[in-house]
């Protein structure tokens, strides 16, 4: 089975850092107002947007790698297979003649570092049925191109 390309832990690392910077900028706002608000007094004061700091730089660092390591996709002849979850793993079966469009998505992270996503579309659902993230960008319109091709073959009178 095939990995996502290795680019990918830098861009979830990044928008972790971000959303860690943003949740302990709010933590911290919400400790200041509680310390300052009717007097109440916290037994630590900074302790708890020291520790949600900790905790989401840390997990902004780790979960990145161990997501990597458990992300893998295949695309067959009659199916894609996709298999992924680091505590809820997932394996995802789906057969080339349920695809009905392929579209790719970039972030503009994912643009900077050269990545793209691939979304598959099936019959009978609503929305994407399954995504492939962190694509080099090549890989990931090479593999829409190979899906489309199945579906306008089936397409023809």
């Amino acid at each position: 089975m095939n990995r996502l390309d290795p680019r990918v832990t830098t861009a979830w690392r990044l928008a972790g850092l971000l959303a860690a910077l943003v949740l302990t900028l709010l933590v911290g706002a919400l400790e200041t107002v509680a310390l300052s608000a009717n007097g109440v007094a916290l037994p630590a004061p900074g302790a708890i947007t020291g520790l949600t700091a900790g905790l989401t730089l840390l997990s902004a660092l780790v979960w990145p790698a161990l997501r990597y390591r458990y992300w893998r996709w295949l695309v067959e002849p009659d199916r894609v297979l996709i298999q992924k979850g680091v505590i809820w793993r997932s394996r995802s079966l789906i057969p080339r003649v349920r695809v009905q469009h392929v579209d790719t998505r970039s972030s503009p992270l994912q643009r900077w570092l050269g990545l793209s996503s691939l979304i598959i579309y099936t019959a009978g659902t609503r929305g994407a049925d399954a995504e492939i993230p962190g694509l080099a960008a090549e890989d990931a319109e090479r593999l829409r191109d190979e899906l489309a091709e199945l579906e306008e073959l089936d397409e023809r009178p």
